[in-house]
């Protein structure tokens, strides 16, 4: 324990800031002392190999030795730059791929009892609708399409007729033609070097491939999602999360509460699930990090899993804050493979809920949300806002069912009734547009 409170000098990749508050938590960090904290963004033309190529400069020139990955990009350069610095904990490429590739997902992680069946289709295959046709005839109807190497519900569809799912493959590959830049599109050109470097790729030959995976439309009652860390290769529980259902909604599930309201029971059920993936991830070298997993409860009780996470969540940290005591995933890397002992969170009392602000339609922010009200309700604090743009920058509309979004709301009370209004009120503060809300909430969800 005694290294524990040697210098760390802390790099977050893929990131065009940190809010202040985030970064004077990190310089507090209670078990290291973190000497310095340094942002830095991919650039416009770099392809992910050349991005961690840079990285790697960068890491030796500064004496970096911890990688804090916020989302899911960020996971494979935190996973390169601990394979290339042997010293600087983290996961292993491989782990990493599994969790972000959905097919390989299914094949290599899913440990419940009936796997969801699926199909998979590639974007650039001479005889496309043929592939799609026997993709329908192994799922049925109706299906869910999305990239199998995307994320932030990028590109997600329900299909329920042949002309669906045309549509859907065409709205696909126009928008990786049309946007080939885009880092959440699929986009093999963007990962191949990379892969080719860092993975077994006549393991995972799909990693070359920009392929969507076909599945059964999945008719859940209840979402969650679950998360926790592995540390020195043992997994620690931290917290289940509720979503919110919304039924006019193709994609249902949305928004994170903190914490759940289900039962012991039930929560010993999905743990179960949790610890599932995980093991197999652990065994594909994955450590020292965090990993959170979406699953969806059926009508007949049954738990399936949606996805996983192979990084920290910045929704459900801005949960925690306020719903649990000690529950910081920063300090989680910043004092990895130092020895420090993690446990459960305890609750606080207080509720949270993680709120992404979802437009069906993007234009320019400033014509859909109140940056003057968001900014007086900065001083709230039950209240929270992380902008990705601001009022007069430039969004691309992303092909796909789930919405669009720049801004994510958190609200917080002393019940779950009380936070759910507190959302309510301010959403009619700096929502402009509210007709165009992809999840519009109400009082008594």
């Amino acid at each position: 324990m005694s290294s524990s409170r040697d210098d760390v000098s802390v790099l977050i990749p893929f990131s065009k800031g940190v809010r202040a508050d985030r970064t004077e938590a990190i310089l507090k960090c209670p078990t290291v002392k973190v000497s310095e904290v340094i942002i830095n963004n991919i650039e416009e033309k770099e392809t992910l190999l050349d991005y961690v190529q840079r990285v790697n400069k960068l890491v030796a020139e500064r004496k970096i030795n911890i990688i804090l990955p916020t989302f899911d990009l960020a996971t494979f350069v935190h996973a390169a730059i601990a394979r290339d610095f042997p010293y600087i904990p983290g996961p292993s490429v491989e782990s990493c791929y599994l969790a972000f590739h959905k097919v390989y997902t299914r094949q290599y992680l899913d440990p419940t009892e009936n796997p969801t069946p699926y199909a998979v289709i590639d974007l650039d295959s001479p005889i496309i609708m043929e592939d799609a046709d026997r993709a329908l005839e192994k799922v049925g109807l109706p299906a869910f399409l999305k990239p199998s190497a995307a994320y932030d519900t990028f590109g997600v569809a329900k299909v329920k007729n042949y002309e669906d799912m045309k549509s859907a493959l065409q709205s696909l590959r126009t928008m990786r033609d049309e946007h080939p830049s885009l880092k959440n599109s699929p986009s093999a050109a963007f990962f191949k070097d990379f892969f080719k470097q860092y993975l077994d790729v006549e393991k995972y030959p799909l990693a070359l491939r920009d392929v969507v995976i076909v599945e059964p439309y999945v008719d859940a009652v209840a979402s969650y999602t679950v998360d926790g860390c592995i540390v020195d290769k043992q997994i620690v529980h931290w917290t289940i999360t509720d979503e919110l259902r919304f039924d006019h909604q193709e994609a249902k599930f949305m928004s994170e509460i903190s914490p759940s309201s289900e039962p012991e029971d039930l929560q010993k059920r999905i743990w179960d699930v949790y610890d599932g993936v995980m093991t197999r991830m652990v065994q594909f070298g994955f450590n020292n990090c965090f990993a959170n997993i979406d699953v969806f409860r059926m009508k007949d009780g049954q738990l399936k899993l949606c996805e996983v996470n192979a990084r920290g969540s910045n929704q459900l940290q801005g949960c925690y804050r306020e719903s649990y005591k000690n529950a910081n995933q920063d300090y989680v890397y910043l004092t990895a493979g130092r020895g420090v002992k993690y446990v459960t969170p305890s609750k606080t009392g207080r509720w949270a809920i993680s709120y992404l602000v979802k437009f069906d339609e993007l234009e320019r922010p400033g014509n859909l949300m109140d940056f003057d009200q968001i900014e007086k309700l900065k001083s709230d604090p039950d209240v929270m806002f992380i902008l990705t743009a601001g009022p007069d920058d430039d969004v691309i509309n992303l092909a796909g069912s789930a919405g669009g979004y720049f801004c994510s709301t958190f609200t917080y009370g002393d019940s779950r009734e009380a936070m759910m209004g507190k959302l309510i009120d301010v959403l009619k503060l700096v929502v402009k547009k509210p007709e165009q809300l992809t999840y519009p909430v109400h009082y008594g969800m």
